[in-house]
């Protein structure tokens, strides 16, 4: 898992990027959008900060269940449930390990 936080760092400007508006500190905040999972028929998505948030710890990500509005955009949802949490980050991390593990696959090659 440390690698995938390390190759993270040498994300460039072309990579996705979501913005988010933080009300507590009344700004916008970039991620990168690490992964959209779907796990028990529910869809994800897996955040890490672009820049250093004071909140958030370096090796952390931010997950959020997306879901449709009245109007029938995609918001995304704080998960209140930790088993839940805990389901969906193992799921991130299962897909990180089956990247890292095609990575070395291909390195090979």
């Amino acid at each position: 898992m440390a690698d995938f936080f390390e190759d993270q760092e040498n994300m460039d400007e072309d990579d996705d990027i979501i913005v988010l508006y933080n009300e507590e500190r009344d700004t916008d905040e970039e991620f990168y959008h690490l992964a959209t999972l779907d796990v028990d028929e529910k869809w994800y998505v897996v955040l890490k900060p672009v820049e250093k948030l004071p909140d958030i710890e370096d090796d952390e990500v931010l997950i959020y269940e997306i879901r449709e509005s009245d109007s029938g955009e995609d918001i995304f949802a704080a998960i209140e449930d930790e088993e839940v949490l805990d389901k969906v980050f193992n799921a991130f991390v299962e897909e990180v390990e089956k990247y890292d593990q095609e990575d070395e696959a291909d390195g090979e090659n």
